[in-house]
């Protein structure tokens, strides 16, 4: 009897023995831990995945490049045929975003959900968010076998749609929207794997909404404090104009100028009150207005109800604010005299002379309405103290130290707006070093300066080994702090004012070395491995030698030149970063010459 018949024996023997102890039997251990490494290696595809998205997310603050970028890869990653986000109205009810959606071809032209596409779901505005709002996941694998409605029905099959999951987008504890993935062409059994990715990016998701709110926020302030530079700035002139002048009518024009300009108004005008009126007649002294409409000047106003019922108001200070002169209730006789005019809106100012209302500084609106904001308002207010001032020259030079300290005070604003908003662009908001956009931008700048003179250009691109593993066993805080400790372990080594520590994405880092050639290269990645593994961070780990926290490093060095490009700079010190971990982790390889 030969070996093989007898082996093959012996294991059918085996076999039965094991069955009959009610035992797994070898062969059925073997397929148990073949199918566990194919579940091994599916997670650790999908956290790379994962890791590969979110750096893509984290690399832009443009919100529309994130929902793209991130529902795009998502589509592909799944393999399904369709990614859309829908965002919720604040009555529940909510469209799908046009500039969010991703498709397989052949899908995307097929009744596109992302037209903007309102989907106002009655259970979901009954419900506030329904199940979203508890963070819960929708699974249907085939929408005709899930017992779904029939107008549902007739919603999903308008869109074709055979089978979808959705997961919630929470921007902080706001539920914002929903990731959706759809399959049309046939059913799909979701993966556990899948539903989990969706939920990750949906959350992902979230972070970038809420990054870039907190980033229009500090844009709209920039732009509000810009704004009110300039009125304060046209404010200054103006006191400057009218502490120089004893000119009224030159005063006069100036003014009018200035303000329709930085109000762009329709009409502004200066009316004066007949002395001997009680306030019942006048006219306009000066204006500026825009071709389309008629000119005040010179036409004489009377108003009898001015005289009786407002003259007083507006001798104590009275502003009248009017978004639209037909939902103010006015009287007949006041509308006749706003009509005669062309005004839908104005602002009407009271200008005193010593105790005595000597007229009127009006800010019209003539092709619609208009709501007049807070700092418009303050702006006009101020102004006509500064006519009160020309008129009661006494009060002058009070009102222009008081302007000035406004104007500097808006430039210290606006300012400290502009230093906020360059830093919150170019630096990593965990470990407060330069981001990715800042390394690009400083990459680029060295490499053509060095061009030119013919000098070395290095790089450091280093990761901590097994951070993953890491987060897992110390959780995201830790993970966070130690992701801290190495950018200022590293950041210590360098000592140039030239040299630039960065946050390349994710665990990962790299360092800009100027005029550095390879051995300064190699130097100053001794000195980073070293300050890093001195940091003494714990991380105990089966079957290693090594008990705290370690990096592994690659270093690339190029002259630069017309013919060669900073990708391959990039590239080379990559591909040394991955043959240090090929040769196990927590050493540094240098790249071959670029």
């Amino acid at each position: 009897m030969s070996d093989k018949i007898l082996h093959n024996i012996t294991k059918i023997s085996a076999d039965l023995f094991c069955k009959l102890l009610g035992q797994p039997s070898v062969s059925d251990l073997k397929t148990q831990l073949y199918e566990q490494n194919v579940q091994i290696q599916q997670l650790e595809d999908q956290e790379k995945a994962l890791y590969r998205v979110i750096s893509k997310i984290r690399a832009s603050l443009e919100l529309e490049t994130i929902f793209r970028t991130a529902t795009k890869e998502t589509c592909k990653l799944l393999r399904v045929e369709r990614i859309a986000v829908y965002r919720f109205y604040k009555n529940w009810g909510g469209e799908f975003v046009n500039d969010f959606e991703f498709a397989e071809p052949g899908w995307d032209d097929v009744e596109t959900l992302g037209k903007n596409t309102v989907w106002n779901d009655s259970y979901l505005q009954e419900h506030q968010g329904g199940r979203y709002r508890n963070n819960e996941t929708l699974v249907v694998s085939d929408v005709y076998s899930t017992g779904l409605s029939q107008c549902h029905l007739e919603i999903l099959e308008q869109f074709h749609i055979r089978a979808y999951a959705t997961a919630p987008i929470f921007v902080g504890k706001k539920l914002w929207g929903v990731l959706a993935a759809y399959q049309h062409s046939q059913p799909h059994e979701w993966k556990k794997l899948e539903i989990q990715f969706l939920s990750q990016i949906a959350t992902q998701l979230g972070f970038a909404v809420k990054q870039a709110e907190l980033l229009a926020q500090a844009e709209q302030k920039a732009a509000e404090l810009h704004k009110a530079n300039q009125q304060q700035e046209i404010l200054f002139n103006l006191v400057a104009e009218i502490r120089e002048s004893l000119n009224l009518d030159t005063l006069f024009k100036t003014t009018v100028r200035e303000v329709r300009k930085a109000l762009r108004a329709d009409r502004v005008g200066i009316f004066r009150f007949d002395p001997e009126s009680n306030y019942t007649s006048g006219e306009f002294v000066s204006e500026n207005v825009l071709p389309d409409y008629d000119s005040v000047i010179t036409i004489k106003v009377k108003d009898y109800c001015f005289g009786e019922k407002y003259a007083v108001a507006y001798h104590q200070g009275r502003i009248q604010v009017l978004s639209n002169i037909y939902q103010a209730g006015l009287k007949d006789c006041h509308l006749i005299v706003l009509e005669q005019f062309q005004i839908k809106a104005q602002i009407v100012v009271p200008i005193m002379k010593g105790q005595d209302l000597w007229g009127l500084l009006c800010v019209h609106h003539c092709r619609c309405s208009r709501d007049w904001k807070t700092s418009e308002i303050k702006f006009i207010r101020q102004l006509a103290a500064q006519f009160n001032v020309a008129l009661e020259h006494s009060e002058l030079l009070e009102q222009s130290h008081f302007q000035a300290n406004q104007l500097a005070q808006a430039n210290h604003a606006l300012e400290v707006a502009n230093s906020q908003l360059e830093k919150l662009s170019k630096l990593d908001g965990l470990t407060k070093i330069a981001n990715r956009r800042c390394f690009d931008e400083f990459l680029e700048r060295e490499w053509n300066q060095l061009k030119r003179t013919g000098n070395y250009l290095s790089l450091v691109l280093f990761d901590i080994d097994y951070f993953k593993d890491y987060n897992d066993c110390y959780g995201h805080l830790a993970g966070d702090e130690c992701l801290i400790q190495v950018a200022r372990a590293a950041q210590t080594v360098l000592k140039r004012p030239t040299d630039l520590l960065a946050r390349y994405g994710g665990e990962e880092f790299i360092v800009l070395l100027p005029n550095t050639n390879e051995s300064g290269a190699i130097k100053v990645t001794k000195l980073i491995h070293k300050s890093i593994e001195l940091l003494n961070i714990p991380h105990t780990r089966k079957n290693s030698s090594q008990d705290f926290v370690t990096v592994s490093l690659g270093v690339a060095t190029q002259i630069p030149t017309a013919k060669s490009s900073t990708q391959e700079l990039v590239n080379a010190a990559d591909k040394a970063l991955y043959k240090a971990k090929e040769q196990g982790r927590n050493r540094w390889v240098c790249a071959a010459k670029v």
